[in-house]
C-alpha cells in the first residue's frame, strides 16, 4: 500500500482544500517525500535494555555534579560560539567559491555567478548529506536563482527543534541546553554563508514544530513554548537574528492557510488519524508488540537479519547496527511499515499519562523522582517482551515505583498510549505532506530535513561524529581532552552509564533570571538540569576551560 493510502478504509473523504492541494502534492513530490518520518529509536531502546538502572539517582547526580556560576558560563560560551560561527562561515564561503570554480562545466557555465556560488554552499558536506539522486547542484542552482530573480533572499526552511521530550533517558530536562545552543550555531554560520555570497541576502526559518507534532506527544503547551522562547533568545546572543529565525511551525502554517483553510486541514487530520487506528489497531497487539508490528510492517526484507523491533538476529546474535531502514524497510512505502517504525521510535518521546504525576508538567520542566525513571527505564527496557505467553515469566525484576512498576497492566497502558501516538504521529505527518504544506506555504524556499529524501536537503546539526543525533532528542556536551573542548551529542543514559560530569548552573534565577539575559539559564537551575555533561571536570574546576573553547568547532 502506497502513502497516498487511496483505499476507502485508509482515506478519508477530502474536502476541496485537500483535493486541489493533494492533487498537486501527488503530482510534484515523490511518494518517499510524501511519507511519515520519525528520527530512529532502536538504538536508545537498545542502551536502556543493556544498562536500564545506570541513570543517575538524585543523591548520584548531587554529588557528581560540578556547579558553575551562570554568568561565568556565558562568559566562556557564548563569545567563543560566536567567534566559531564567523570562523566557520568564512572558511565555508571560500571553499564554496572554490568549489564552484572546479564545477562550471557541471553548471553549464562559464563563469562562477551568485546562484552556483550558493548551490556549493548548500552542498558542503561539512553540513549536508544530500545524496546526488536526491538533489544535484544544477537543480539546486536553479531553484537558488528563481529566488534571485525575484530579487527574494535564498530563504531555508528546516522543520526541527520540536522540544526536549518527557523522557529521563533522555534528559534529565525539558529545556535546551549546550546540545540545542550547539545546533543552532550551525544553522547560524549556513545562513552567515548564503547571506555572504547571495546579492539579497539569506532567510534561514527554523520551523519549530513542537505544537504540530503535541497532537500525538501530548508535551504541555507551556513546555513547549518556553522551549522555543529560550531558542530564539540563543538566536539574538549569537548574533544571528538578521539571517536566523525560529518560528513555531503552527503559526506559519496558519499564516498561509488562513482560518477556515486551517480548521479542513485539523478536521481531515481528525479522520486520517481514526482511520489508521481502525484498520492497523486490529493488527497491534500490547501484549506482543514485536510479533504484532512484525505483521503489520509486512514481510521482512530477506538480507535484513533485524526487524524495526531490533530483534537479535539469527542464532540470538545482536543485530547488525545500521541495516535497518529507518522509513520502513519491511513495507517499502507502506503506512503499516512507517507506524511500525514510528511505535519504536515515539515510545521514548511520548509524555505518558499513564506515568501519573511522577514529574511536574511546569514550564521550567521536570524533576523526575529516581522511582519515576526507574519505572520509565524498566518499562524501556522491556518494551519488546510480551506481557503473555512465552517469555512473560520472570518479566520484571522490582523497582520501586510502587507496585506499579511491576505491573503488567501499567505496561500493557503504556504500549497502548505509545501506539495511539504513534498513529497521530503518522496521520499529521502524512496530512501535512498531501497538503504539501512547506512547498505551498514557501514556494520558492529550499527544504532543509534531518531525514534525507529527495527534493530536500539533508542538513546535520550535529559534527560528524554524531551526525545522526538531534539535540532535541539528546544531551549537549562536551569531550575535554588534548587541549580542546569538542562538543558531543549523547543520551543521558549513556553518559551517565559512562560516568560522566553533570554541568549545573547557578545565580541566574536570583539575578534577575525573569529577564532577558539569564531566563534560559534561570530554567535550567530551577530544574537542576545540567547545561552540559563533561568527560572531565578539571577543566571546570581549575579555570582553565575557557581556553579549551578558543578553536570550537561548529
Amino acid at each position: 500500500m502506497s502513502t497516498a493510502m487511496s483505499t476507502a478504509t485508509t482515506e478519508p473523504s477530502a474536502p476541496p482544500l485537500v483535493t486541489s492541494r493533494r492533487e498537486r502534492a501527488l503530482r510534484d513530490l515523490t511518494a518517499e517525500q510524501r511519507r511519515s518520518q520519525i528520527s530512529d529509536g532502536h538504538r536508545l531502546i537498545r542502551a536502556v535494555r543493556t544498562r536500564p538502572f545506570q541513570l543517575y539517582s538524585a543523591r548520584r547526580h548531587a554529588t557528581r555534579a560540578v556547579t558553575v556560576d551562570a554568568e561565568e558560563w556565558l562568559a566562556a560560551v557564548m563569545p567563543a560560539l560566536r567567534a566559531a560561527v564567523s570562523r566557520t562561515a568564512s572558511a565555508r564561503l571560500d571553499t564554496a567559491l572554490a568549489r564552484a570554480r572546479k564545477r562550471m562545466n557541471e553548471y553549464g557555465v562559464r563563469r562562477v555567478g551568485s546562484a552556483e556560488a550558493v548551490a556549493e554552499a548548500l552542498s558542503d558536506g561539512k553540513w549536508f548529506r544530500t545524496q546526488r539522486a536526491h538533489m544535484g547542484r544544477a537543480e539546486l542552482r536553479d531553484r537558488v536563482a528563481r529566488a534571485l530573480r525575484h530579487g527574494e533572499p535564498v530563504e531555508l526552511v528546516f522543520p526541527v527543534f520540536s522540544r526536549k521530550p518527557f523522557s529521563p533517558v533522555k534528559n534529565r530536562g525539558v529545556a535546551p541546553d549546550t546540545a540545542e545552543l550547539h545546533s543552532l550555531a550551525r544553522c547560524a554560520a549556513l545562513a552567515h554563508t548564503v547571506a555572504a555570497l547571495s546579492p539579497t541576502g539569506c532567510r534561514f526559518t527554523v520551523l519549530a514544530d513542537g505544537r504540530k507534532y503535541n497532537r500525538a506527544c501530548g508535551t504541555p503547551g507551556p513546555v513547549v513554548a518556553a522551549y522555543q522562547d529560550t531558542l530564539r533568545r540563543w538566536v539574538t546572543d549569537l548574533g544571528a537574528d538578521g539571517v536566523l529565525r525560529v518560528v513555531d511551525y503552527e503559526e506559519w502554517v496558519a499564516r498561509g492557510l488562513g482560518a477556515a483553510d486551517l480548521g479542513t486541514r485539523e478536521e481531515y487530520y481528525q479522520r486520517r488519524a481514526a482511520a489508521l487506528a481502525d484498520r492497523y489497531g486490529r493488527l497491534f497487539s500490547a501484549h506482543a508488540p514485536r510479533e504484532s508490528l512484525e505483521r503489520l510492517a509486512g514481510p521482512a526484507d530477506p538480507h535484513d537479519a533485524r526487524g524495526p523491533h531490533d530483534a537479535p538476529g539469527p542464532r540470538g546474535t545482536p543485530a547488525p547496527h545500521g541495516r535497518h531502514d529507518p522509513h520502513g524497510a519491511h513495507d517499502p512505502g507502506g503506512v503499516g511499515g512507517q507506524l511500525a517504525h514510528t511505535f519504536w521510535s515515539i515510545a521514548t518521546s511520548v509524555h505518558y499519562t499513564a506515568l501519573g504525576t511522577g514529574h511536574q508538567d511546569l514550564p521550567d520542566g521536570p524533576c523526575y523522582p529516581d522511582a519515576y525513571q526507574e519505572a520509565y527505564a524498566l518499562y524501556v527496557a522491556h518494551l519488546g517482551r510480551p506481557l503473555t505467553g512465552p517469555g512473560a515469566g520472570g518479566l520484571l525484576p522490582a523497582a520501586p515505583y510502587g507496585r506499579a512498576a511491576t505491573d503488567p497492566d501499567l505496561h500493557l497502558a503504556l504500549r497502548e498510549e505509545a501506539w495511539e501516538a504513534a498513529c497521530r504521529y503518522v496521520a499529521i505527518s502524512l496530512t501535512d505532506r498531501d497538503l504539501n504544506l512547506v512547498r505551498e506555504t514557501a514556494p520558492r524556499a529550499v527544504k532543509l530535513t534531518i531525514h534525507g529524501k529527495p527534493g530536500e536537503l539533508h542538513f546535520t546539526t550535529a559534527a560528524s561524529r554524531d551526525a545522526n543525533m538531534t539535540a532535541q532528542h539528546s544531551t549537549g556536551g562536551y569531550a575535554l581532552r588534548d587541549g580542546r573542548a569538542r562538543p558531543t551529542f549523547r543520551y543521558r543514559i549513556e553518559r551517565e552509564a559512562a560516568g560522566e560530569t553533570p554541568v549545573l548552573l547557578h545565580g541566574a534565577a536570583g539575578r534577575g533570571g525573569d529577564g532577558p539575559h539569564l531566563l534560559p539559564q534561570a530554567r535550567l537551575e530551577r530544574m537542576q538540569q545540567p547545561i552540559a555533561y563533561v568527560d572531565d571536570p578539571a577543566p571546570l574546576l581549575d579555570g582553565t576551560f575557557p581556553r579549551l573553547l578558543e578553536d570550537l568547532e561548529i
